[in-house]
């Protein structure tokens, strides 16, 4: 199996949006199951991310994304994806929420869950692993492996020492648990306090 990897490029988005949707549990964020209005809410999500991020990398087999790491250094002030217009994706994603009940029945989730946030404790971190994924299909091949250490790669280039990353007990954060990470935060979602959102450090020697 003969896996490529490279920069992502505005042309992988939707891709992207495609493996958030397809491998990810979204009922940490709504309590909706339109796949529609789920699209959307992928889609703004990492709209966030892209418009922060200093890096994006994408594992492709067979030209298809199956995997995808971004994240952020404040210590890169460039932007990982030239010319991605992540404000009219937001507006564009939010405008067709409003069309339906389920989709604003989203916006709400989000506005909820930005409100809890901002009552938890504020932990600001320069380095960050915003989103890390591989196609369930795609697994057990060290896909992630690779991509995870183009990433620390690469923020050690920038003098990086720390970064952090944010999972829920819905992911396997047990890997975490397991391989160097400091877990330093944990909180209750907003919506089913059955479930935890964890907040990991890892010191990069």
């Amino acid at each position: 199996m003969t896996v490529q990897y490279r920069c992502a490029t505005k042309n992988d988005f939707a891709a992207i949006v495609d493996l958030f949707i397809n491998n990810m549990n979204l009922s940490v964020f709504t309590t909706v199951t339109d796949p529609c209005a789920l699209r959307q809410l992928a889609t703004i999500f990492l709209a966030k991310d892209c418009h922060r991020a200093s890096f994006i990398q994408v594992a492709e087999y067979d030209n298809l994304v199956c995997g995808v790491i971004i994240g952020v250094t404040q210590d890169a002030p460039q932007t990982a994806l030239s010319c991605f217009d992540s404000d009219s994706v937001i507006r564009q994603a939010k405008a067709k929420l409003r069309l339906s009940g389920q989709g604003r029945q989203i916006l709400t989730d989000l506005q909820a869950k930005e409100e809890t946030r901002a009552q938890q404790k504020d932990m600001d971190f320069d380095s960050e692993l915003q989103f890390f994924c591989v196609d369930q299909n795609y697994r057990r091949h060290r896909i992630g492996a690779v991509l995870m250490q183009a990433f620390e790669n690469y923020i050690i280039t920038q003098g990086v020492t720390t970064y952090a990353l944010h999972t829920d007990t819905l992911c396997t954060y047990q890997y975490y648990d397991n391989n160097g990470y400091q877990r330093v935060n944990q909180y209750p979602n907003h919506l089913n306090a059955q479930i935890e959102h964890h907040t990991y450090i890892k010191a990069l020697s």
